[in-house]
């Protein structure tokens, strides 16, 4: 076992909050979500030192919860080998905005490495409940993981039930789009369009304390969803640049040149995401507005193709696919690492929502022009 940080925590009175995995997409009104405060907010006042962890929103919240009322608290983290234990300690200090003095970090070193850290959770969740004088369950889903570990891996009297709750279906589920009402032609279509759909977890570029305070205060709603993952955009005047699924690791960020009414027959629910593929909330800029800013269309082709490409070219290369998969019919242009907007004159810029209630909350923020893309 590896520590970094204040290693005189181990010695104080230790309690772990624990919570089943659960949705998504949480929000402030949930009933483990508001448990939790109060668990955390009466154990840190009966002065303990909270275990907690990273990697899924249930350890995440309280490890927020814990920095933001000054407890201090020791950090389980899983370590693929004997180095990086300091910089992952600073990483995590930094995005949370936690105290160093008031934090440690626990590591227990997995064999997994590149594999899922979902491979260590139980590791994880034992030595968790291993180093806690009190442990306190809160939203435990009958027959799971937890419930498993509780009744048969921890000594009962530690277990204190006072805060357990019933597990529960969350307040938010995900949104559902009829493609079949009226889809608006907005616009003579030259353009391109980035989509966006819901976030997991904290915006590209955004610390994990601002999520959570940001999801605290979000009663009913899910404060990523895709229409506040647009907002955010209008906001930044900003489009955050992604490396996922890009060669080479550079970031990108992709827009289709294909007309929303076309686009939208691509919409798909990804059940092993728990997401939209996108969700029909856009930035639109003409086409040679898109040139100008440096964003050029993909390169579809075979592995072949992309070796002839000069170098300055293969970040705008894209496979064909395989078998029956034929990915050109996205259209993909792309543009390099993050696009600034906050030059780019507000009527050069539009933007697609879904419903027509949502033009004039996104018209309160830009005075370019904004389409809802459906009759509803």
């Amino acid at each position: 076992m590896i520590v970094v940080g204040n290693k005189q925590l181990l010695n104080e009175k230790l309690a772990v909050i624990l919570n089943s995995s659960q949705s998504k997409t949480p929000c402030g009104n949930d009933a483990w979500v508001r448990q939790t405060r109060t668990a955390l907010s009466e154990l840190a006042g009966l002065g303990y030192t909270m275990i907690t962890s990273t990697g899924l929103v249930t350890w995440e919240l309280v490890t927020y919860l814990t920095g933001a009322t000054r407890a201090s608290q020791v950090i389980v983290s899983q370590l693929f080998d004997d180095k990086g234990g300091e910089q992952i300690f600073e990483r995590t200090i930094s995005d949370f905005e936690l105290d160093e003095r008031k934090a440690a970090m626990v590591f227990i070193k997995s064999e997994h490495k590149g594999r899922s850290p979902k491979v260590d959770w139980l590791k994880r969740d034992r030595a968790a409940m291993a180093l806690a004088q009190k442990v306190a369950p809160i939203s435990i889903r009958p027959g799971g993981r937890l419930q498993a570990l509780l009744e048969s891996d921890v000594d009962a009297g530690k277990v204190d039930n006072d805060y357990k709750i019933i597990y529960q279906k969350p307040l938010i589920t995900p949104p559902r789009y009829d493609l079949h009402k009226t889809i608006s032609k907005a616009l003579d279509w030259n353009h391109v369009a980035h989509w966006t759909k819901t976030r997991h977890g904290p915006w590209l570029g955004e610390k994990r304390f601002k999520y959570y305070e940001r999801l605290i205060g979000s009663c009913d709603q899910y404060p990523n969803n895709a229409l506040s993952t647009l907002m955010n955009i209008v906001k930044e005047k900003r489009i955050r640049a992604s490396t996922h699924k890009m060669r080479g690791n550079q970031a990108a960020i992709g827009f289709s040149e294909s007309p929303p009414e076309e686009v939208l027959n691509y919409l798909r629910w990804r059940p092993k995401m728990v997401n939209w593929n996108f969700e029909p909330y856009g930035v639109v800029l003409h086409k040679d507005l898109a040139r100008g800013l440096g964003i050029k269309p993909v390169v579809y082709g075979a592995e072949s193709d992309f070796e002839r490409l000069p170098e300055s070219e293969r970040p705008y290369f894209h496979g064909l696919g395989e078998k029956d998969v034929d990915w050109s019919h996205e259209k993909e242009w792309r543009h390099l690492d993050d696009l600034d907007l906050s030059n780019t004159a507000e009527e050069e810029v539009s933007y697609f929502v879904w419903r027509q209630d949502e033009v004039s909350i996104l018209r309160a923020l830009t005075g370019s022009q904004v389409f809802a893309l459906s009759g509803v």
